[in-house]
């Protein structure tokens, strides 16, 4: 036991270095933001909720649910790389993670955008046509701290493999730990992005898991007590996706 939390902590270092070394996802010299960036969320109505956060760099993460009422158990996520030309955006390369069917669509979205007050847009993919979108959070505007996320999550993490009941632990360090119910084990990092109140994460997924050996990058961000998770590889054909209440 003590040797295997050693090997843990040692693998939580080398992935710090690693992130650090790489920038953290920050932006680099002459970057300019995207005046869309920011988390938004909706429920109610006929659509599933959403959990919508666009990232400084136009990147963006539509993570949607089950139902109206609440993204979380999480259904899916869009996710798609955009550039904004005054208030709209356009993806020529989105990714529609359909995580109950445990499927992955290509295609395309377009949307409009009301800087930190809404956000709609429509992903057009191989296999559907959504809608998606909110109203800006102002949780985004706080100043991001890994102190934030020191917590025990419970939840579930979900993948192109299928779904697993998971509880997540997160240190003072921003060390990421993830069992589930099935197996499956996880150990990543947190560090804060450039901006907002979101973090860069990185997580090594070990024996039982669909990604067993394989390292995904991707963002994090908490929402009314839920901690969110979306990790990549590098070609975006697949993603994780992690979602859990605050103990």
């Amino acid at each position: 036991m003590i040797k295997s939390r050693f090997l843990s902590i040692a693998s939580a270092a080398a992935l710090f270095a690693a992130l650090s070394a790489c920038g953290g996802g920050g932006g680099s010299s002459g970057f300019t933001p995207t005046a869309a960036a920011g988390l938004y969320e909706s429920t109610g109505g006929a659509t599933p909720a959403f959990e919508v956060l666009m990232l400084d760099s136009g990147r963006f993460y539509a993570i949607y649910g089950l139902n109206p009422t609440t993204p979380v158990p999480a259904g899916g996520v869009i996710v798609g790389d955009t550039t904004t030309s005054a208030n709209t955006f356009t993806s020529s390369a989105v990714h529609d993670f359909n995580l109950v069917a445990h499927t992955v669509a290509s295609g395309t979205a377009t949307g409009t955008f009301i800087a930190k007050t809404t956000i709609s847009g429509t992903a057009t993919t191989s296999a559907a046509t959504s809608a998606f979108g909110g109203t800006y959070s102002t949780s985004y505007d706080q100043s991001a701290s890994v102190s934030s996320l020191v917590g025990t999550y419970g939840g579930q993490i979900s993948d192109l493999g299928g779904s697993k009941v998971s509880v997540v632990t997160v240190d003072a360090s921003g060390v990421l730990v993830g069992t589930t119910t099935s197996g499956c084990s996880y150990l990543g990092i947190a560090t804060t992005h450039s901006a907002g109140n979101v973090f860069d994460v990185s997580v090594t997924y070990q024996t039982g898991c669909t990604e067993n050996g394989n390292t995904l990058k991707g963002h994090a961000f908490v929402s009314h007590n839920v901690l969110y998770f979306v990790t990549l590889s590098g070609d975006q054909s697949r993603a994780v996706l992690f979602a859990g209440v605050k103990s």
